[in-house]
């Protein structure tokens, strides 16, 4: 049941090492013998017009189903709850499938917003995501990994990256993956509900205004700066046609002038694994761009498959 605003979930938020920050971000060869050339060169147009046509088919999809609307703001929607809530985790405390209860206790809270901590524990499946804040040079070489290792991924965009990469941007788009809004101000604590609803949601719309009539995609999917919402935040963007994605894993990799080492972020990454996962990774991070193949791999040797959000395929 959806919780209002005369109703206030009372909780204790257990703030670990898993927690996402205000920090934001974004940083073939192969030899062929000769009698190879002509079959490998014909399967990899293949591959490519395949890919091609998947990222087509999605951005039509995208620009020609329309869900993003201006939100009606009732009266019952300022009187719901707008104490903001922090997102994290006890790393510690996980069920019998390494899940952790903290991201399933968020789940029976406030999935009924359309909020999305967790995505079906069920199935062996990770949602890769990552944070675009602005461009440190990494975003090329993950585009590349994710290329090579064929895994989609769901990007979240502020304004200062859009301005700043917009080739990046379209690449993600003509590469099958999905684009989330990120908003254009980024605000710290207390982050979003600490606007008015009408600025949380001219903020919104019109960074899903720029995106469309620059590349005529439509972003459905929505991420918290820092992680700071609020029920009466996760009410006015459901009602504008949004989900809301949070996370499940988590590290401390926005730091760019302190990043984890390779081995230990790689250890860290892969002994989190859970069934229905969401990993925030932040695209500053040298490291995480260094371990991402890596990890994809160690990932799929214990079962695992990747999804993004809005594809139903799995990777």
């Amino acid at each position: 049941m959806r919780i209002n605003g005369k109703r206030t979930v009372a909780f204790t938020l257990v703030v670990a090492l898993t927690i996402g920050l205000v920090a934001c971000g974004a940083k073939d060869d192969g030899k062929t013998a000769t009698s190879q050339t002509t079959t490998e060169t014909s399967d990899s147009t293949k591959q490519t017009t395949t890919a091609s046509q998947q990222a087509d088919t999605q951005k039509t999809t995208q620009s020609s189903e329309s869900k993003i609307h201006q939100p009606e703001i009732t009266e019952d929607l300022r009187e719901t709850n707008n104490e903001v809530v922090g997102t994290g985790a006890n790393i510690k405390d996980r069920d019998e499938n390494n899940v952790p209860n903290g991201y399933k206790y968020y789940m029976s809270q406030y999935s009924d917003y359309g909020a999305h901590f967790l995505m079906d524990t069920n199935e062996k499946t990770i949602y890769l995501t990552s944070d675009e804040g602005y461009e440190t040079g990494n975003t090329p070489k993950i585009l590349q990994t994710l290329k090579e290792k064929n895994v989609k991924m769901t990007f979240f965009v502020t304004q200062a990256f859009v301005d700043s990469a917009p080739e990046l941007l379209q690449q993600m788009i003509d590469d099958g993956h999905t684009v989330g809004n990120h908003t254009i101000k980024h605000p710290s604590y207390p982050g979003m509900p600490g606007l008015s609803l009408e600025d949380q949601a001219d903020d919104v719309l019109t960074l899903e205004k720029n995106v469309k009539d620059q590349f005529g995609y439509e972003m459905r999917y929505f991420r918290y700066p820092g992680g700071y919402f609020s029920q009466q935040s996760l009410a006015l963007f459901q009602s504008m046609g949004f989900e809301t994605v949070f996370w499940s894993f988590a590290y401390r990799d926005w730091d760019t002038e302190n990043q984890p080492d390779p081995t230990v972020a790689l250890d860290t990454m892969t002994s989190q694994l859970h069934p229905g996962a969401i990993y925030l990774l932040h695209a500053v991070s040298d490291t995480n761009t260094a371990v991402l193949g890596d990890f994809i791999d160690a990932a799929r040797a214990q079962g695992y498959k990747f999804a993004a959000f809005g594809n139903e395929n799995r990777y």
